[in-house]
């Protein structure tokens, strides 16, 4: 059974919650999480033909930051993943974006999303395609996560690169173990993401707070060029079966493990992480508020790609990647089973094994397709800014008082 304090933690601030004003994307996952697995989501009844045994399940609500569900479509995922790596050493590479922009970050997340990406794959094929460091094409799978161990704003890309790749003349050529320079990588996706930055100023794709003025973004701007940006290359894997378990634990039910909230007595929460900086597990406390603030600010918005695939690895490459399938193998003999798809599961008698069969499916009205209309009279704000919505914008935040 899965563990649900995150779930019971939204169910009891359901009502705070719905007075609050939230982005359209924060109020998705609202509904998701309280309600995932309860009659509110819906029910499929079943009955087994041969010992009339009769039973409910309740439905999941299938939502993409919600832990309750998040088991099965993480091993999935997983699966999935098995199929495309290919078993070949590969490095795992972390691109973080500047904290001076998060102000930005929270009124274009689409936009810097995009730009993470971007800037993250372009600086490693660009400078891995030139023959000084390679001249090859490799394959890279991309996570974005908007978190930090303490819940706070860190956005940050994972990349799992293959350490090594294809040559013009088609074949494959390793890397040896070391990827690329540091220096140069950090020089490199700096340049590629102030670029893409200005772009998106000039062509005024890019909202600025209310309390940023136009000249301070580009005096900014300017000033982070002197800066040192964080760019991590982690030792060379013998695989890439670690870092994609590791991604696979936060690509599917959003940044936190209920395991981690070691308690809360309703007034405060306390909850258990890994520092960076020491490798030790510490406690935070916070209150079930702020908790909840910090988790729906990484909530992703509609249309926002939290995976990539790049290189060999992209869709386009099918035909050179099945090449190379077929040269190095993939990822099958990771020990990760995934469930059985859910139909099998529950078209099966708990009591006999037999083949079960669907009663009825019914919906509540309201819980076939929710309803996100706002409320004007909602006296709170959200930390987080939904893109498009000038009167959120106007609004400013909810800060974290901790």
């Amino acid at each position: 059974m899965p563990n649900r304090a995150i779930q019971r933690l939204f169910q009891s601030y359901k009502a705070a919650l719905d007075k609050s004003r939230q982005p359209l994307k924060n109020r998705r996952a609202i509904t998701s999480i309280t309600y995932c697995r309860t009659r509110d989501m819906g029910v499929s009844y079943y009955a087994c033909p041969d010992c009339q045994e009769q039973w409910e399940q309740y439905h999941s609500c299938r939502h993409r930051s919600c832990y309750v569900c998040a088991q099965k479509h993480r091993k999935e995922w997983i699966e999935a993943q098995k199929q495309r790596l290919l078993d070949v050493p590969h490095f795992h590479v972390i691109f973080t974006l500047p904290h001076e922009y998060l102000p930005l970050w929270r009124y274009n997340e689409g936009l810097f999303a995009r730009l993470l990406f971007r800037a993250s794959q372009e600086a490693l094929q660009e400078l891995l395609a030139d023959k000084k460091y390679g001249g090859i094409r490799p394959g890279i799978l991309m996570a974005l996560h908007t978190w930090g161990r303490q819940l706070t704003l860190h956005p940050h890309t994972h990349c799992l690169v293959t350490a090594g790749g294809l040559m013009k003349s088609g074949e494959w050529k390793g890397v040896g173990d070391y990827l690329l320079p540091g220096a140069v990588l950090r020089r490199y996706y700096r340049g590629k993401v102030q670029a893409l930055l200005k772009d998106a100023a000039d062509d005024k794709g890019l909202v600025l707070p209310p309390d940023l003025r136009v000249e301070d973004f580009w005096r900014q701007h300017r000033s982070l060029y002197r800066k040192e940006w964080s760019v991590r290359v982690e030792e060379r894997y013998a695989h890439g079966r670690g870092v994609m378990l590791y991604l696979a634990r936060y690509c599917k039910g959003g940044p936190l493990r209920p395991e981690q909230i070691k308690r809360w007595d309703g007034q405060r929460l306390e909850m258990s992480y890994l520092s960076h900086r020491d490798k030790r597990i510490k406690q935070q406390k916070l209150t079930p508020w702020q908790m909840i603030q910090r988790l729906l600010q990484h909530v992703p918005a509609k249309g926002v790609h939290t995976v990539r695939y790049y290189g060999l690895y992209a869709p386009a490459a099918r035909k050179r990647h099945q090449r190379m399938l077929a040269q190095h193998g993939n990822l099958a003999g990771v020990k990760v089973r995934c469930t059985a798809p859910v139909e099998q599961v529950l078209l099966c008698c708990n009591a006999c094994g037999a083949h079960a069969e669907l009663l009825g499916r019914p919906w509540r009205r309201e819980a076939k397709g929710f309803s996100f209309i706002k409320e004007d009279g909602a006296p709170a704000v959200s930390d987080y800014v939904q893109q498009g919505v000038e009167r959120d914008l106007e609004r400013g935040s909810i800060g974290d008082s901790s």
